[in-house]
């Protein structure tokens, strides 16, 4: 298995991904998160991965104190980049791979949004979800938001080939083919625009509710609710109100 995710998020990420998001998703669930974890002004949250900062300058800008984690220097460089006049001391960021602890503890609540786990092995994951519950304080919520296997067996049984045109006239297309046995997802992308035309790869594990919440205690993490992403709303398991994204709000034990 080689680390995809090392090299993956790029400018040729930023830009695209970025394209393909809508406008007030962000806000959307910026605002789903503060009333989830009963947030206020002041409390603190480490968003890791931050990636370019999207949720964490959202939640700074509500008055939290966020600290944004991330391996990519890319992602970083341009969360720095967009967080206009807000301070050091109410934003900060950081390099650093989740898989080992973190400097950094106390926090309110953690943040690990927009599919962030099943890059490398199941042990990866599980040392991710220890990392964010040591950094929390005793009692600290852990929110998780990502796909899930039974959501994208669904699209897959429908014949749904995703396929995006971008903003600027750039089409993005995900080729996806699941391993059963693995669980995995090997997609590649391939994309044409004015910007150009290129091709990434990408391996993703994509666990069930029943998997992922199997990680929990040996994070040392207890489940307390399951949401329709990063919503306050009730995770639905299927029929045609069936969440597409799954929402996981657990605590430290």
């Amino acid at each position: 298995m080689t680390d995809w995710w090392q090299t993956f998020f790029d400018a040729d990420y930023l830009r695209l991904w970025e394209g393909s998001e809508a406008p007030d998703r962000t806000d959307r669930q910026a605002a789903g998160l503060w009333t989830v974890l009963n947030l206020s002004a002041g409390s603190s949250i480490l968003d890791a991965p931050c990636g370019y900062g999207r949720m964490s300058l959202a939640l700074a800008a509500r008055g939290a104190t966020v600290v944004g984690i991330d391996f990519s220097a890319d992602l970083l460089a341009e969360a720095e980049r967009r967080r206009g006049d807000v301070t050091a001391e109410r934003l900060r960021y950081r390099r650093a791979d989740l898989r080992a602890p973190l400097q950094e503890s106390g926090f309110d609540a953690a943040l690990n949004i927009f599919s962030s786990l099943g890059y490398g092995t199941q042990n990866d994951d599980i040392a991710i979800l220890s990392t964010l519950c040591a950094a929390v304080r005793p009692g600290g919520s852990v929110f998780l938001e990502t796909a899930h296997r039974d959501g994208f067996m669904v699209a897959a049984a429908h014949g749904q080939r995703p396929v995006k045109r971008l903003a600027d006239g750039t089409i993005l297309l995900e080729e996806p083919r699941l391993d059963a046995v693995s669980g995995r997802i090997d997609a590649s992308w391939y994309w044409s625009g004015p910007g150009g035309a290129g091709q990434k790869s990408s391996s993703l594990r994509i666990y069930s509710v029943t998997e992922l919440l199997r990680l929990l205690p040996a994070a040392g993490l207890q489940l307390r609710s399951l949401h329709n992403g990063c919503s306050p709303d009730p995770y639905v398991a299927c029929g045609p109100s069936m969440s597409w994204r799954l929402g996981i709000l657990a605590v430290r034990q």
